[in-house]
């Protein structure tokens, strides 16, 4: 994982539904709102995103803040630092005890409002340990309700389980003990190792896996880096096709790759050539501790700002806009994780993240609905080693009920 988004207009206050809601529903609460423990985070992905996100806050967390209900009373006074003091005699010096200095309180982001998608939820689920996963898809499919999208990493019998209930669920697959590659030397005969290794484990469930992710996060770090990148998937495809199999491309990390990344990316022609072959892209996105924080913020070097994008989640939305659309590439998109992290960001909210965990999935699965290539998201996760702050096994009732209640729109 890793991240990046921003501002947001005018006073919100909790609860208050905001436009393009659906009517006004009420907030679905978890009874496992426990505060946790001091952040310990010990997550690969995250680390580099502190320093680009340090910046992006000093240019947007104001207004944030600002937009959250952090306020300064108009009649509080103000001080300058250079006025100078009317003189008056002064009297001899008294020995007054200084008191101790007081620590300056961090503004802390309040919460948000509840908004909802116009139309059936694309959140889906991430596993690592299936536990209560494939009861969870066969009690919201009975109902009547569906599962857009499920991944799991290594343990593929859930993708089983999923299909014989809910058929049309699009699986994605990732076999964990290849994730990284190094950028350098021939891509193809990189992808030939690389692939050679995968598609061993891949056959026992090929039947069951509609995609399969090959890397995990790799961020080569430059536009050639990203080029030669491209070209190792461009090989795997083949690779792929020729036993029959899909690929999930990519899965970058949250916060990458750059505008001009992007644009160095798509010259290569691998949206064209995954079109052909039934591909599709996979991407992370995560912020903290909302989805929404860095909502409306550009990317270095876009030319043309558009507010109706993301830095973090949304961030998709800058290669679909500036270039598959107006290529005529586009391909399918699935966010093969998604979430709130703690290592984005250092600060943490004055509540328990799980009081506002579907909250702001759901704010983020309204701007997913808005986009017809999506198909569906894939919240982090069930089962792991990070489970105090990314485990939802607890909120799985509260998510069915939401899934429910959108599930006619």
């Amino acid at each position: 994982m890793k991240r990046r988004e921003l501002a947001h207009a005018g006073p919100i206050l909790d609860g208050e539904a905001t436009s393009g809601t659906v009517g006004r529903m009420e907030p679905i609460t978890s009874d496992t709102e426990a505060r946790p423990a001091e952040l310990q985070i010990r997550l690969k992905r995250r680390t580099f995103l502190k320093g680009l996100l340090g910046a992006t806050a000093a240019l947007l967390g104001g207004n944030f803040l600002a937009a959250c209900g952090n306020t300064v009373r108009e009649d509080a006074a103000v001080t300058s630092p250079m006025a100078s003091p009317t003189a008056a005699p002064s009297p001899a010096p008294t020995s007054t005890p200084t008191p101790p200095p007081t620590a300056t309180p961090r503004p802390t982001p309040t919460e948000l409002p509840w908004v909802y998608p116009n139309g059936p939820s694309k959140l889906g689920l991430h596993t690592v340990s299936p536990n209560g996963a494939f009861p969870f898809v066969r009690s919201v499919t009975e109902a009547g309700g569906r599962i857009r999208l499920m991944k799991a990493v290594g343990n593929f019998g859930i993708l089983r389980e999923v299909k014989s209930v809910s058929p049309q669920t699009v699986t994605i697959g990732r076999w964990p003990y290849v994730e990284a590659v190094d950028i350098g030397g021939d891509p193809a005969q990189a992808a030939e190792r690389v692939l050679g290794q995968h598609m061993e484990a891949w056959q026992y469930e090929r039947d069951v896996v509609d995609y399969w992710e090959v890397l995990n996060e790799v961020d080569p770090g430059s536009p050639e880096g990203h080029v030669w990148l491209a070209r190792f998937y461009w090989a795997a495809m083949e690779l792929a096709e020729a036993q029959g199999y899909r690929l999930a491309l990519f899965s970058y990390s949250t916060g990458v790759p750059e505008w001009t990344d992007w644009a160095a990316i798509v010259e290569t022609g691998i949206f064209a050539r995954a079109a052909q072959g039934g591909h599709i892209l996979a991407l992370h996105e995560y912020d903290w501790p909302f989805l929404r924080l860095h909502w409306g913020g550009s990317l270095p070097g876009q030319p043309i700002y558009d507010p109706d994008r993301g830095v973090l989640a949304g961030r998709y939305r800058h290669l679909y806009r500036d270039f598959l659309i107006p290529r005529g590439e586009v391909i399918p998109l699935a966010i093969t994780e998604c979430g709130l992290d703690p290592g984005v960001g250092e600060q943490e909210p004055d509540f328990p993240w799980q009081r506002h965990w579907l909250k702001e999935l759901a704010w983020y699965d309204s701007k997913l609905v808005e986009d017809d290539y999506v198909i569906g998201a894939a919240i982090f996760t069930l089962g792991g080693t990070d489970s105090r702050y990314f485990d939802y096994e607890n909120m799985l009732p509260d998510l069915r009920e939401y899934l429910l209640r959108l599930k006619d729109l």
